[in-house]
């Protein structure tokens, strides 16, 4: 029996143009009036995703910046964090300055959601839309004063972020995931403390819940997915996701300007 679907967003709720379709709509509010709750699993900051939803006229929890947050809008309630430590933080950041790499600084703060230096490595565009909750300034001044939540890089290029991903990694820092970028294009590179991850937010919710992993069907498209797809009790993938993710899936779904996310109504009804 299927009672909690974690779901990523996007590239799997909706696509490049971040609306939900009505299908896709109906599919949500059908869930929800048969008891099922539906927790959105996401690489977006708690305010990116909370504002995205309610955009599109859902509200839903979320497990936010890849399994760094928790939170439940509707009560404005946080259920789960897992944060760097001050020291960790600093460690990471001069990897990316040995690497020449500037990253976006996701934080935990009531009025900043970001730092970002000068002159950050993403995509022009993905700098606009960030700046009115940044702190624009050295990241070696401002990163101590924060509580780190994770380092990203939007829209970059492969062979310059790779490097320093296998770097984080090695150091045993931090989990560094490299996935290509549904909204932006490009190369993203997403840094998040090792014990972090989606799934862990995910357990953290349905533990208080009382849901049991065995009652959670998890659906995602990329990389930072696959934690989630393989510790829920059934997976599901977007059938245009990367190699290792469909390995991962008990099941495929069309991509989201197909309606694909539709279908998980009957396929809940099917698992009982």
């Amino acid at each position: 029996m299927i009672r909690l679907v974690a779901t990523d967003l996007d590239g799997t709720l909706w696509d490049r143009t971040v609306t939900v379709r009505p299908g896709v709509r109906a599919a949500v509010e059908e869930l929800s009036r048969r008891g099922v709750i539906v927790l959105a699993a996401t690489g977006r900051r708690p305010r990116s995703a909370r504002t995205a939803l309610a955009d599109n006229g859902l509200a839903l929890p979320a497990v936010c910046l890849d399994g760094t947050f928790g939170e439940d809008f509707v009560r404005g309630e946080r259920f789960h964090e897992s944060l760097f430590g001050p020291a960790d933080a600093l460690a990471v950041l001069d990897l990316f300055v040995a690497h020449d790499v500037a990253p976006n600084v996701f934080v935990d703060h009531t009025e900043v959601d970001v730092l970002l230096g000068k002159a950050p490595t993403h995509r022009p565009e993905r700098a606009e839309s960030l700046l009115d909750w940044a702190h624009v300034g050295p990241l070696a001044d401002s990163v101590p004063r924060h509580r780190v939540a994770a380092f990203t890089v939007i829209g970059g290029v492969f062979d310059e972020l790779a490097p320093l991903a296998a770097a984080i990694s090695a150091a045993g820092l931090a989990r560094a995931t490299l996935t290509s970028d549904s909204l932006y294009g490009g190369t993203s590179l997403s840094v998040i403390p090792a014990e972090a991850s989606k799934w862990a937010g995910v357990a953290a919710f349905a533990a208080g819940v009382g849901i049991d992993a065995s009652e959670i069907l998890g659906v995602g498209d990329a990389a930072n997915d696959i934690e989630l797809l393989q510790g829920a009790g059934h997976a599901v993938a977007v059938r245009t996701a990367a190699a290792e993710v469909l390995a991962e899936a008990d099941q495929l779904i069309d991509p989201p300007g197909e309606d694909g996310w539709a279908t998980l109504v009957e396929l809940c009804r099917d698992l009982g």
